[in-house]
């Protein structure tokens, strides 16, 4: 009980600094704010025993150290880090659900690859939804708050970046 109750306050701290850093209209703010906040959900999903979780948040910490030291990071980089999900995820394989973390990643490091903010809050979008149903899965009824509203922080930045910036200009 103790476990779920510390891995619901990291938790709760990953997911304010996460809504924070999507309300960034800066590709390396961005990347700052995501980096602890990967570190705290990795830490979250470790106490609860979801390994899958642990590994993924893991590995966006490094990929987002890295995506942050290049303006735009070799092909090479991104298959390397691409390669260490795969590999990682597969180390944890417990039935397909917990490749969905996997697959969340990899399509989100892919977007942050290319660097358009659109692209980006979009497939955090998509993400999302792969999350909620691992987070139903393994049992983070604490992750599963988050994720929605973390989802809807990306919707909101959404929104104020490219549908009203759109509109209001017309």
């Amino acid at each position: 009980m103790l476990n779920f109750i510390i891995a619901q306050i990291i938790g709760g701290i990953a997911l304010i600094i996460l809504i924070i850093s999507f309300q960034k209209n800066n590709k390396v703010n961005l990347l700052k704010y995501q980096m602890f906040s990967s570190l705290l959900y990795s830490v979250q999903y470790a106490f609860l025993g979801a390994l899958s979780g642990c590994f993924m948040n893991l590995v966006c910490m490094f990929r987002n150290f890295i995506f942050k030291k290049f303006q735009k990071v070799p092909l090479y980089l991104l298959l390397f880090i691409v390669f260490l999900m795969i590999i990682l995820s597969m180390s944890t394989f417990n039935g397909f659900i917990s490749l969905l973390p996997m697959f969340a990643v990899v399509f989100y490091s892919i977007a942050l690859w290319n660097g358009n903010l659109k692209v980006i809050r979009l497939t955090e979008i998509v993400s999302c939804l792969l999350y909620i149903v691992y987070n139903i899965y393994v049992g983070a009824i604490t992750g599963l708050v988050a994720t929605v509203i973390e989802m809807l922080g990306a919707m909101i930045a959404f929104y104020k970046f490219n549908i009203k910036k759109v509109y209001s200009t017309k």
